[in-house]
Parts: structure tokens; sequence; C-alpha cells
């Protein structure tokens, strides 16, 4: 039985796929699919983060598992624990979107900035007045970060070209302190970050501990008028409190490209938010994207199979 690669995900250039494995000297079967697969032969499954239902028991039915892969920088759709306690590979896609997912993270920043969907908005709706939504200069501006990881930092660096003030937050930020003031970022603990930040830009994973994160407490603690950017996972915030928050003008704006359940129901209760900009999960997205993911995923599968570390690991056989 030739060994299959599963792929969950329609983004991935099945044909890119395979001939990377090929250059990579792996002689295996690569597969799309859209339904979960069972049965042997399985070496590896590679996942989207469209795909929802992946349970435990789905792991049990692969028999010949070696790796299980997130294609995507969230691994918040894989059984982690099920499969670290099956002794399998587990891993996230990574740098393979970080300039995308920045330049989104920018993009929505200055839009909030500078008003140009609610201005545009006006306009299209007969109206012609700057003041309907004053723009805000951007040089001086204080962007807080909670995360700090590669696509923080080059979201950072694009900031610090624009004159605006960089604060990040984050577990294990302390010790690069002196590092980063020499780049012109400041360290600050989470309540600092929320109370300074005229824009508030989340870039953690979603885990128990960071789901529901920016709640109503973190948003009262807000400045009144700040903005709030979310290009990580939806349930990092708090949609209901996020929603009082715009309302009451105690935010003065938000843009995300993520929601909690994706892609919304047409009554879903985000699409009703005032003042807040949604793109349809398309940070991550660019024409090169998708053969740098497939290059990863190729290396990754043909680390596993030969005994080998593969990249963006989550988890580990005997970690």
């Amino acid at each position: 039985m030739t060994d299959r690669v599963i792929v969950l995900d329609d983004f991935i250039p099945i044909r890119d796929l395979s001939d990377s494995l090929a250059t990579e000297g792996i002689s295996v079967e690569v597969v799309h699919q859209s339904e979960i697969p069972s049965g042997p032969g399985v070496v590896a499954l590679l996942v989207g983060p469209e795909i929802a239902g992946l349970a435990p028991h789905h792991l049990s039915d692969l028999p010949d598992l070696r790796l299980l892969s997130a294609t995507s920088a969230g691994y918040d759709h894989l059984p982690v624990s099920a499969a670290h306690e099956r002794g399998l590979w587990v891993t996230r896609a990574v740098d393979y979107c970080t300039e995308e997912v920045a330049d989104h993270a920018l993009a929505l920043t200055l839009g909030l900035l500078r008003s140009t969907h609610v201005l545009d908005r006006s306009v299209h709706a007969g109206e012609w007045d700057v003041t309907a939504a004053p723009p805000r200069r951007i040089a001086g501006t204080v962007l807080g970060l909670y995360g700090f990881g590669r696509i923080a930092d080059a979201f950072a660096r694009r900031a610090r070209a624009l004159e605006m003030t960089v604060l990040v937050s984050g577990r294990g930020l302390g010790d690069r302190a002196e590092e980063l003031a020499a780049e012109g970022i400041e360290v600050v603990g989470f309540e600092d970050l929320l109370r300074r930040s005229d824009v508030l830009s989340l870039h953690v994973p979603l885990t128990s501990e960071t789901r529901g994160l920016i709640d109503e407490r973190a948003l009262s603690a807000m400045t009144r008028g700040a903005y709030l950017v979310n290009v990580s996972r939806g349930g990092l915030v708090d949609h209901d409190a996020l929603a009082t928050a715009l309302r009451t003008g105690q935010l003065a704006g938000a843009a995300v490209d993520v929601l909690p359940n994706e892609p919304p129901a047409q009554d879903d209760p985000a699409l009703q938010i005032p003042n807040l900009v949604i793109t349809p999960h398309a940070g991550w997205y660019s024409p090169q994207v998708a053969q740098r993911l497939a290059r990863q995923s190729a290396h990754n599968v043909a680390a596993v199979l030969r005994g080998a570390s593969p990249v963006g690991v989550v988890a580990a056989p005997g970690m």
C-alpha cells in the first residue's frame, strides 16, 4: 500500500505539494479531500483552519498517522492533546504569510485612523463632509501590540517607519526590553498596554488562557476613543462586550479579519456592530503564499518520514 498524505485545505495546491515532496525524495500519494479520512496508509494529515470537528476518535481511525499539521499559524482546530498522547508530531505553519498579515494589520489600522471606511460610506450615502469621521494623524499614534512573534515584529517595523510609537506586551518579553528599546519599541505590562494604546492590535494564538482576553473589563480599561485590531483569532475577543464598547463610544472603531464563527451567518450579531470593519479572514493571502505553504508542508512531511524534526512544532513524540 502506498503511503498517503491527505490534504483537508482547498488553498493548498496539490501539484506544488506533490512536486515539492518529489524534490525531497519522498514517494507518497497526495490526495485532496473534504471529508476526514480513516483507515490505514495515511501518514500525514494537513488540516486547514476551516475544518471543524476533527476529534480524538478520528486520530484513532488512522493507525499509520505520524504527522498532524495545521496549514495555518493557528492550531486551535486540532486535537493537540490527543495527538500528543498518540505520539504524533503536531505542527503549524510558520513564517509563510508574515508579510501579508503584517500588511493587513497595518492597512486596517491606517483605515481606522484615517476613517477611510466611514468616509467612503458617507460619500456613497450622498454626503461630502470630512467631519462625519475626522481622520487622525498617523505619526505619533501609540500602537500597542499584544504578543510579539514574527507578525507583530513585522508590523512594528512598518509602524515605526510611519513614526508611530510602538508598545509591546506579552509573555517572555521582559528579558528583551533592552534589545527592543534600541529599536524604538517599549515593553510594558498588559494593563499599561490597554491604558496607553491608541490602537490595540492582537497577535497571540487562541488558547484556554487567551480566549476572551479582550472582555468588558479590558475594553473599559482602554482609552476612550481608542481602536481595536484583530488579525489573530476571533475567540480572543468577547464580541458582545465589543459591540457595547463601540455603541457607547468607548471605542471609536474596530477592524477584524477573524470572527468566532466563520463564515458568519446572515443574522450573526457581529454584522450589526457599528463602526466594525470586517474582512473575510483574508490577511494571510497573496498568490505567493499558497506555493510557500505547499513547500513548507512538503518539508515537514519529508522530515517526519525521515525521522527528523519538522518546523513549526506544536507537539512532538516524547515532548
